[in-house]
């Protein structure tokens, strides 16, 4: 780690270390991956300024290469943040309107398409059924090979039938966002991941990011993601690189802890005005009220509120988050904007106790700021 020097409040100069208790942290790491385990790369950040980042365990378990702090990992449903801001880019292009039906864009679905809006595919409330779980075995050697245009057909297929009426509820949908991915390739002219790449990635800097089309594409840093084997047996498995893993506008990015901090210094700087401007992306955290005038905990691709229910074990500071989960890999971005602090864990093992491991490594990091 590097030796720099920070000034706390008081003045006192500490080094990075001793500021972030790095042997804690070291300890905390220990206890759920190590050198004969996948692993992840964290990076925690203040004002932009780098005050840790570091790597634990495997990137290539089969070779015994060690995963570094600049490696590359699917981030899976984090990539939700990023279709959303694309969707409000078009928006002020004047190409959709959040609020408009569905029907434009799917004139051949079932007649819920005129109830369901833009905004309720991206803000989980349309009700559409989740291909993740909806004959999902059945499906399953299809949405290894499949593409958007596929997946498309497949949500088509489910008919009228939905979780909810349209804005009543929320349930988590894969779906909608593959939807919405394929709403910006009708509006842009663009593959999904052309689009990321010239309307975010490249004006950002983020040069180690990539969102690929289809199966013929693949990040030349990504670690190999794996699986836990069996109950009855320790070892892992690496997972297959195709669809399933990569994902679609769901979840198909793949990037490091360094790119996403240059996606937070953009997304939460007022003064950042590079694609759109800090009034529209605060849409994004702010949390969607349902017709029945209940608040949901869901912005726009962003988690609201503080430290929710299931993982308010931390601090009580505010928090906008979102976890992600692919094939063999997961990972759990988090931004606390009253102390403008960045968290980035990225790994490469589906089966990582994500959340205790989170929320251990944060105590820690929280005890000395």
């Amino acid at each position: 780690m590097r030796r720099a020097v920070y000034k706390n409040i008081n003045g006192r100069t500490v080094t990075v270390a001793e500021w972030l208790a790095e042997k804690e942290i070291d300890e905390v790491a220990g206890r759920y991956v190590s050198d004969a385990t996948p692993g992840f790369s964290m990076l925690l950040a203040k004002d932009g300024e780098v005050l840790f980042r570091k790597a634990y365990g495997m990137a290539d378990l089969e070779h015994s290469i060690h995963i570094r702090p600049s490696d590359h990992f699917i981030i899976a449903s984090n990539t939700k943040q990023f279709t959303c801001l694309s969707v409000l880019l078009l928006r002020s292009r004047g190409l959709i309107d959040l609020d408009e039906s569905i029907a434009r864009f799917f004139p051949d679905f079932p007649e819920y398409k005129n109830e369901v809006t833009v905004r309720m595919l991206m803000c989980h409330t349309s009700g559409i059924m989740e291909y993740f779980e909806t004959d999902f075995e059945k499906n399953l050697p299809r949405l290894r090979t499949a593409e958007t245009a596929d997946l498309i057909e497949i949500a088509k297929s489910y008919g009228n039938k939905l979780n909810f009426m349209p804005d009543t509820g929320q349930s988590y949908c894969n779906t909608a966002y593959v939807m919405l991915g394929s709403i910006i390739e009708q509006l842009s002219g663009m593959r999904f991941g052309e689009f990321l790449k010239k309307e975010i990635f490249d004006i950002l800097e983020m040069d180690h990011s990539l969102a690929p089309d289809h199966m013929d594409q693949k990040d030349p840093d990504q670690v190999f993601g794996y699986r836990s084997a069996d109950s009855d047996d320790p070892a892992f498995v690496r997972v297959p690189y195709d669809m399933l893993e990569i994902g679609y506008a769901d979840g198909n990015i793949s990037t490091s802890v360094d790119d996403i901090l240059r996606w937070h210094q953009y997304l939460f700087n007022e003064d950042d005005d590079r694609i759109v401007p800090y009034e529209v992306r605060r849409e994004m955290w702010e949390p969607h009220v349902l017709k029945t005038g209940e608040k949901t905990n869901y912005g726009l691709g962003i988690m609201t509120g503080d430290f929710d229910e299931d993982h308010r074990t931390v601090s009580d500071r505010r928090e906008l988050w979102h976890t992600g989960g692919a094939e063999g890999f997961i990972s759990r971005i988090s931004y606390f904007p009253d102390d403008k602090i960045s968290a980035v864990m990225l790994t490469n093992w589906n089966g990582i106790e994500r959340d205790a491991l989170f929320t251990g490594m944060m105590k820690a990091f929280f005890r000395y700021i």
